[in-house]
């Protein structure tokens, strides 16, 4: 009586000599999504896994053979065999394993790839066959292609700035590393933590404190911009927390209140605040840790609620290890670091910035302009050691001495026209910034976490697991991203 191949136990389909390393194998073997089969030299079946069984279980009961019949019976008797049976003995007789080997049955109509692993033990001498047909391959390669293409679009939308705030998409740029900084912004700006935002000089990072301000909710209050480079240190104390009436010769007759508290309920912005002195740096801890200031010559504390973003072109963590900035202050104006790419590494955005830069000068008597397409490409070779402010200057020169309609390279500024002209004899200097490895490092660790974020809807247990890192060093990298 024909036995239903789904209750043909694992005992029933293999008649290989017993030890514990080989029943686990088979048992591993038995659960594969693959066809797997072991033949003697004979090419007597010897074993066959679950997966074989329900592809071949129904021709062979077309052909006279039950389920419980397959173990033993010699696969080079059967039609349509004897062209595989060679290329199986030819692979055990030469020891060698066979991949990727085409198979075509047409009995069963069945054809797709096996590899052919020859087995010589003391025991057993034969070959293992794990085949996988061409529809169940064709199915795999839909469903990766399912995959790849929902990845792809879930990496379109990750680069694009569908669903930023209006302030963020208003900044110009399409490039992934400047996009992917706008989205970081977006998803800080209303949290109400601190923000550092890291940068080269002239990569906006003014624009990007602007945007932050007008997407939280301090938006209603006023936005208070202090660059610390430009306060001499004899002043600082008095321009950031104000001061008494008579509180020092030539003072105010009335006091003077101190950025701090012209920024109570909306946001403090203080750019280049790694130039702060050590001496300022004590008294701007305390004001942040206690939300209050004490104004020169005063001694009331004034309670403030202020949302602080600063601004850098310096490595702080680096002056932390030198001493020259202090890491509790650090770790407090840290909370979320921000770096903006600088405009080499973001080259596609150049000819749109230097188009909306024409495009918003205000020249009398000038049509529109434009630049032509080899000076766009001598913009895109450029390094831009003065990113942004130095394109938007660089613009506004050559339009000025420019008195065509479109703009060409002989109104280039020599630095740039220079830069892209090879010397005879002298090979281009490589850009060598692309290749610091703690920068790399760092932007493949981020593209990842931030990937399986996605993939994972934002489960972060799940995410650990697949990342394969404790838990504290996953939330340790999540705040180093601002990916909270």
């Amino acid at each position: 009586m024909d036995v239903d191949p789904h209750d043909l136990p694992l005992s029933a389909r293999t008649s290989l000599p017993h030890s514990f390393a080989l029943d686990s194998l088979l048992t591993v073997l038995d659960v594969l999504d693959t066809q797997v089969l072991i033949l003697d030299r004979d090419s007597r079946v010897r074993f066959f896994n679950k997966t074989y069984l329900d592809a071949y279980a129904a021709p062979f009961r077309e052909a006279g053979v039950p389920a419980e019949q397959i173990l033993g019976l010699r696969i080079a008797e059967r039609n349509d065999a004897d062209h595989r049976w060679n290329t199986i003995r030819k692979a055990m007789e030469t020891g060698t394993i066979v991949q990727k080997y085409y198979f075509h049955e047409s009995d069963t109509r069945y054809s797709g790839f096996a590899d052919l692993v020859p087995i010589e033990t003391d025991v057993f001498s034969g070959i293992m066959v794990i085949q996988q047909e061409r529809e169940k391959l064709r199915e795999l390669s839909n469903q990766i292609s399912h995959y790849k293409k929902l990845a792809a679009s879930l990496q379109e939308k990750l680069d694009s700035k569908e669903g930023l705030p209006a302030g963020f998409q208003r900044i110009i740029g399409t490039s992934q590393p400047f996009v992917e900084a706008l989205r970081i912004g977006s998803q800080v700006a209303p949290s109400g933590s601190s923000v550092c935002i890291l940068g080269e000089s002239g990569t906006g990072k003014e624009v990007f404190a602007e945007a932050i301000h007008y997407s939280s909710a301090y938006a209603q209050g006023p936005l208070v911009k202090v660059n610390c480079a430009a306060i001499p240190e004899s002043l600082m104390e008095s321009e950031l927390f104000g001061y008494e009436k008579g509180a020092f010769t030539g003072a105010n007759a009335n006091g003077n209140p101190g950025k701090f508290e012209l920024a109570n309920n909306g946001t403090l912005f203080l750019d280049e605040v790694g130039e702060m002195p050590p001496s300022m740096q004590v008294k701007l801890l305390r004001a942040l840790q206690e939300r209050e200031i004490t104004r020169i010559g005063g001694r009331k504390p004034i309670k403030l609620n202020f949302r602080l973003i600063t601004a850098t072109n310096r490595n702080l963590e680096e002056m932390v290890k030198e001493g020259t900035f202090r890491e509790d202050l650090y770790y407090r104006i840290c909370i979320i670091p921000l770096r903006l790419p600088p405009l080499r590494e973001r080259r596609s955005d150049i000819p749109l910035l230097a188009q909306a830069f024409l495009a918003g000068l205000d020249l009398p008597q000038w049509k529109e302009r434009a630049f032509s397409d080899e000076v766009l490409e001598q913009f895109m070779n450029y390094s831009w050691p003065g990113n942004i402010r130095e394109l938007k200057n660089c613009v506004e020169r050559m339009a000025i001495l420019c008195p065509e309609e479109e703009i060409g390279t002989e109104y280039l500024p020599a630095a740039i026209a220079n830069a892209s002209r090879p010397v005879p004899g002298v090979p281009a200097a490589p850009d060598l910034s692309q290749y610091k490895l703690h920068d790399i490092l760092d932007k493949v660790e981020f593209d990842t976490i931030r990937t399986v974020l996605s993939l994972t809807g934002g489960n972060k247990a799940k995410a650990i697991e697949i990342l394969g890192i404790s838990k504290r060093n996953f939330y340790l990298k999540l705040d180093k991203y601002g990916l909270r």
